[in-house]
């Protein structure tokens, strides 16, 4: 009895470290998706500027090039993209979770996993809470409550890349 309640506890463990890795490439896909619009979108109105001839050229060259400088180097188009696919590959391990043995599950998480992205630490929380709520655990359901709200910066980043959580805190 002792073994299968192991068994199923480390099934729940696995599932929540695959639904929280989605969530959590997802996050950093979006971020990234519109932090390389926001930026192209700010060169866009730049270049209008410098047509319309409306402002100091130096200062909106200037801007420019720093704009384009962290487009560069954060290479966020790609890391969008790469994100995307990751996340996506997740999503299907867990579809097919109910369809495979522990062990092919496990190598397969581990094989996601190691293309892996540099990650974005504020929306590691987001993440994990996301995947409280869409696993339902809850305190409603029984279990126990996260141990924090989410901060000021970390709502932000969740406001930024346009997402909702709806997980209901345990007042304290």
């Amino acid at each position: 009895m002792d073994t299968i309640e192991t068994r199923k506890q480390n099934e729940q463990n696995l599932k929540f470290e695959i639904v929280y890795s989605y969530y959590f490439e997802k996050f950093m896909n979006k971020f990234y998706s519109r932090l390389d619009k926001l930026i192209l979108f700010i060169l866009m109105v730049l270049a209008i500027i410098t047509i319309t001839g409306t402002s100091n050229i130096v200062i909106i060259g200037s801007v420019s090039a720093i704009l384009i400088f962290v487009l560069i180097v954060s290479q966020a188009g790609a890391r969008a993209q790469a994100t995307k696919t990751i996340y996506q590959e997740y999503f299907n391990l867990y579809q097919n979770f109910a369809d495979m043995d522990i062990d092919t599950i496990k190598r397969r998480f581990r094989a996601i996993q190691e293309k892996g992205n540099e990650e974005i630490s504020r929306l590691a929380y987001p993440a994990q809470v996301a995947t409280a709520q869409y696993l339902g655990i809850t305190p409603d359901n029984g279990y126990k409550g996260l141990p924090r709200k989410l901060n000021m910066l970390e709502k932000l980043y969740v406001l930024f890349i346009g997402e909702t959580i709806e997980y209901e805190f345990k007042k304290i």
